[in-house]
């Protein structure tokens, strides 16, 4: 083989399915699907080769790749963590080229998808607002009916209670109205 060397590619999965080709032995907890011997590519087209590594979510993780499949979302993972686990920049450019060509449509998707979710669930939040503004509104309003009417029955009681020309009907009919307005007024 004139400057192509023989290179074995181990093809591996991992405990969430998925899978990827590794120049070297799969890691602790993947599972070897398969391991092919045959040349080494000239240039890494694809981070699969070196970089892939498992990475768990982090706080950083953006919302949308809740949307992603676990293969775009592993792939961006490894790309926004790369430097910081000291992987080449060829590499980490072969992992962009990839999730560019793979992924991008389904970026855009998960994209409009969190932006979807976002706008319905404030749509949510401010219409449950206006619900309670409006439902507060109502018990004010009926509050104040309530106390309106509280103010009037006292002021017809108190008219009442200075006649003194009632008759016995009369009187009989103010007892029941002095104990409905306690009992409607009490509060």
């Amino acid at each position: 083989m004139s400057g192509v060397q023989a290179q074995t590619r181990y093809h591996c999965r991992d405990g969430n399915g998925n899978t990827f080709v590794l120049s070297r032995p799969c890691p602790e907890g993947a599972r070897t699907t398969a391991a092919v011997a045959g040349p080494a590519p000239a240039q890494y087209s694809s981070p699969r080769y070196d970089s892939y590594s498992p990475v768990r979510s982090s706080p950083e993780t953006p919302d949308h790749h809740q949307y992603l499949s676990a293969r775009c979302r592993a792939l961006d993972e490894n790309i926004r963590g790369a430097y910081g686990r000291g992987i080449k920049a060829d590499v980490v450019e072969g992992m962009r080229r990839e999730y560019r060509r793979d992924c991008r449509e389904e970026e855009q998707d998960a994209y409009s998808r969190l932006s979807a979710e976002r706008r319905h669930r404030d749509k949510q939040r401010r219409e449950d607002e206006k619900s309670a503004q409006v439902a507060a509104q109502a018990s004010r309003e009926q509050q104040e009916r309530h106390a309106q009417q509280c103010a009037e029955s006292r002021r017809i009681l108190t008219n009442k209670r200075a006649r003194t020309d009632l008759t016995d009907g009369e009187k009989n009919d103010l007892r029941r109205f002095e104990e409905a307005f306690l009992e409607r007024c009490k509060r």
